[in-house]
């Protein structure tokens, strides 16, 4: 708005311009979901990913934010006011680098995390390595599995298919809840 202000002549004006949504989906049997989607040609989703963090401040339990992948912008503002973040990775050398990655960022935000392994079985011990020597905790693995694939790609939730599945990610909240209190 500075440009609006400066020019004496009227010749710039601002107008609203809509840079996506943010939805609430409230389901009986399980905690409110919020969507952020940017609409097509929004260069940045900062202000998107501010609106839903908003949106899911206004919940009563604890928010669980997807953030994509990576150390971009988008990561930094969905992590920014966090009081823990759950990394997923793969044990592949290229899960390992994109890992460090973001466990550097953390530290430097001062922001504590820990790993869930997706995949687990593939790649080597290197990853396993790393999450020792660096004293991260390893909070849940998720087997290489072509029937989880399957489930996922089908649009279902393992855990509506898999009784122990759904007592693993039980017991990772309460895993979170702890490491947050420590």
């Amino acid at each position: 708005g500075a440009c609006t202000e400066a020019c004496s002549f009227g010749a710039i004006s601002e107008k609203p311009v809509r840079l996506g949504t943010v939805r609430l989906y409230n389901n009986n049997s399980r905690a409110p979901i919020i969507e952020a989607r940017m609409d097509v040609g929004v260069m940045s989703p900062v202000p998107v990913i501010k609106a839903a963090i908003k949106k899911a401040g206004n919940e009563k339990e604890a928010a669980i934010l997807d953030s994509p992948p990576g150390t971009s912008c988008p990561f930094i503002q969905t992590v920014a006011t966090s009081d823990f973040v759950v990394l997923v990775t793969e044990p592949t050398p290229f899960g390992l680098s994109d890992l460090r990655q973001s466990v550097d960022t953390l530290r430097t935000m001062g922001i504590p995390s820990g790993v869930i392994v997706n995949r687990a079985g593939l790649g080597n011990g290197s990853m396993y390595d790393y999450l020792e020597e660096n004293r991260i905790p390893l909070l849940m693995e998720i087997p290489f599995d072509e029937n989880i694939a399957r489930i996922y790609s089908e649009g279902r939730l393992l855990t509506d298919t898999d009784e122990s599945y759904r007592e693993q990610f039980r017991d990772l909240y309460t895993k979170i809840k702890a490491l947050i209190k420590d």
